[in-house]
C-alpha cells in the first residue's frame, strides 16, 4: 500500500499507479489568507496536433487564488455534487491521527460542518477511486449521504467506513473491521464495501519485497445503505476490483469473475483466461470487465446472466466510464460503445484519463515519456491539441467546461515549489500558472477550479 508519507517523500511522478497489496491495476479493491503564494511567471510550450502549427509561449501570468481555506490537517481528496463541496482531510498523528469530512460551500467561502474520525484517511477507499496517482483520496457520495473510510491502515490494524448526513455532517453508523475496507458502490439501497485482508500482520515487522504466501483474502460486505446492518458477506481471494450496479454485485478475482445478485447469492462464475482480471466498470445492466497485460489486455462486456456478449483485445490497462460509452487508455486510447461497437481509436500512448464536466473533451496524460497532456473530442476522438509544459512530468489534473488545469513537476531546485499548476484554454495555451510544493486533488466545479494543495489549504481558482 503505499500511503500518504510516501506519496510526499517519492512525488506523483515516482508513483504511475498506487499499487494496493492483492490488487492488479485497480483501485484498493476492497481512492483565503493561507494559500501558498503563487509564482512569477513560468515558461510552457503547446503542441497544436491537431488544430494548428505548433507554438512555443512565452511567460505565463501567475494564477492568483479568488480566495482559500485552511484545515487542521493536509486537503487530500475533493467531490462535488449539487453545488456542495466535500474535502478529505487527514493529518499524520500517529496514534492521536484525526481525520475528517469537511463540506464546504464555495458560494459562501466558508466550512457548513466538519465530522472528525479517528485515524488517519484511507487511500483509494472511495467508489470513484481509479488506482493512479491523481484523485488517490476522497469520499462516495450518494443521495443524502457521505461515506468515508478512516483508520489506521498504514499501521495495518483496523479501519472504520463511516456513513454521514450530507446536510449536517452528523455520524449516521460505522463499520469497523481488522481489515483496509473500501466502497465499491451503493445500488437500490445496499451499500458495498470490501475489506482487504493486512500483509503483513500487525505484530509482523514489514521487510522490503515482502510478499504474501497465499493470496490475500478480500470480504465483499453487503450493507444496509440506512442503517449499515449487514445483509450479507462473501470472501475472495486475490480480489482485484469490485464494481456494484441495479443488477448485481461483480468480484473479479483470481482467475474468476464472479456476478451476485444484490442479495449476495452467486448468479455466475466465469473463468479467465488470457492473463488476470483486472478492472471492472459497471453501468447499468452491463458490466465492463479488462483482463490481461497492458499490451496484450482484453476489453469483454458481461450480461447480468453471465453471458459475454463481446470480446475486444486493445493494449490499455485503464477505463473510465462517461456518461455515453467507456474510454480505455494505455498504448492507445479508445472509445467504445456498450454493445462493444468501437467509437474511435488513436494508437498514441494515453493515461490518466479524464472528461470534462460536459463529457465532450477526453484529456489524457500522453507523450513518450507521460510529459504532456493530450485534448480529444470525447465522441469523434479527433486530437485537438497536445499541451506539453517544459517538464519530464505532467499530467491532465482537474477540468472545466472550457478549460484543463494541467500539473507539471517544474521544481529547478530545492528553493522552487516543486509542481507548476497550468490552466490550459480551449486552444491549448496555458493562461496562467501556479506554484505549489504539493497538488493531491483538484476539481472543476461551475467553471470554477477547487485544488487541495496536499497542506493544509483549499484553493478555489478561476481559470
Amino acid at each position: 500500500m503505499v500511503s500518504r508519507r510516501q506519496f510526499l517523500r517519492l512525488g506523483a511522478a515516482a508513483l504511475p499507479t498506487i499499487g494496493i497489496a492483492g490488487c492488479l491495476g485497480g483501485p484498493s479493491p476492497l481512492g483565503g489568507p493561507n494559500a501558498p503564494p503563487p509564482t512569477d511567471s513560468a515558461t510552457s510550450t503547446t503542441e497544436a496536433t491537431g488544430d494548428g502549427p505548433s507554438e512555443t509561449l512565452g511567460e505565463v501570468p501567475a494564477w492568483e487564488p479568488d480566495w482559500s481555506l485552511s484545515f487542521d490537517g493536509d486537503v487530500l481528496g475533493l467531490e462535488a455534487d449539487g453545488g456542495d463541496l466535500f474535502t478529505t482531510v487527514s493529518d499524520e498523528g500517529g496514534d492521536s491521527a484525526v481525520a475528517a469530512i469537511a463540506a464546504v460551500d464555495p458560494a459562501d467561502e466558508s466550512v457548513r460542518w466538519r465530522t472528525a474520525m479517528e485515524g488517519e484517511a484511507v487511500a483509494g477507499s472511495h467508489a470513484s477511486a481509479r488506482g493512479i496517482a491523481r484523485g488517490g483520496w476522497g469520499a462516495t457520495l450518494d443521495g443524502d449521504a457521505v461515506y468515508a473510510v478512516a483508520g489506521r491502515a498504514d499501521e495495518r490494524e483496523w479501519t472504520a467506513l463511516h456513513s454521514l448526513d450530507r446536510s449536517t455532517g452528523e455520524r449516521r453508523w460505522s463499520l469497523e473491521r481488522d481489515r483496509e475496507l473500501g466502497v465499491a458502490g451503493v445500488s437500490e439501497g445496499l451499500l458495498v464495501a470490501t475489506g482487504l485482508e493486512f500483509f503483513p500482520p500487525a505484530d509482523v515487522t514489514p521487510t522490503s519485497h515482502q510478499t504474501p504466501e497465499e493470496p490475500l483474502t478480500t470480504v465483499v460486505y453487503g450493507l444496509d445503505a440506512d442503517d449499515g446492518s449487514l445483509r450479507w458477506t462473501r470472501e475472495f481471494e486475490a480480489a482485484s476490483d469490485v464494481g456494484a450496479g441495479p443488477e448485481g454485485v461483480y468480484v473479479a478475482a483470481g482467475n474468476r469473475f464472479v456476478g451476485l445478485g444484490l442479495d449476495g447469492e452467486t448468479r455466475f462464475t466465469l473463468r479467465v483466461g488470457g492473463g488476470p482480471p483486472r478492472r471492472v466498470e459497471v453501468d447499468g445492466d452491463r458490466a465492463f470487465l479488462l483482463t490481461g497485460e497492458d499490451g496484450d489486455a482484453t476489453l469483454s462486456g458481461v450480461a447480468p446472466n453471465g453471458d459475454v456478449d463481446w470480446r475486444l483485445d486493445a493494449p490499455v490497462g485503464e477505463l473510465l466510464l462517461g456518461a455515453e460509452r467507456l474510454y480505455a487508455g494505455g498504448d492507445a486510447v479508445l472509445a467504445v460503445d456498450s454493445d462493444g461497437a468501437v467509437d474511435w481509436r488513436d494508437d498514441d500512448y494515453g493515461r490518466w484519463l479524464l472528461l470534462d464536466p460536459d463529457d465532450d473533451t477526453l484529456y489524457t496524460r500522453s507523450g513518450v515519456g507521460a510529459d504532456a497532456a493530450t485534448a480529444y473530442d470525447a465522441s469523434g476522438g479527433g486530437e485537438r491539441w497536445t499541451f506539453s509544459p517544459p517538464s519530464n512530468n505532467a499530467w491532465p489534473e482537474a477540468a472545466t467546461a472550457e478549460r484543463l488545469v494541467a500539473t507539471a513537476i517544474t521544481a529547478e531546485d530545492a528553493d522552487s515549489p516543486f509542481y507548476t499548476v497550468y490552466s490550459v484554454d480551449a486552444d491549448g495555451e496555458a493562461t496562467k500558472s501556479l506554484g505549489v510544493d504539493t497538488a493531491f486533488d483538484a476539481l472543476g466545479v461551475d467553471g470554477r477550479v477547487y485544488l487541495g494543495d496536499g497542506e493544509s489549504n483549499l484553493l478555489a481558482l478561476t481559470p
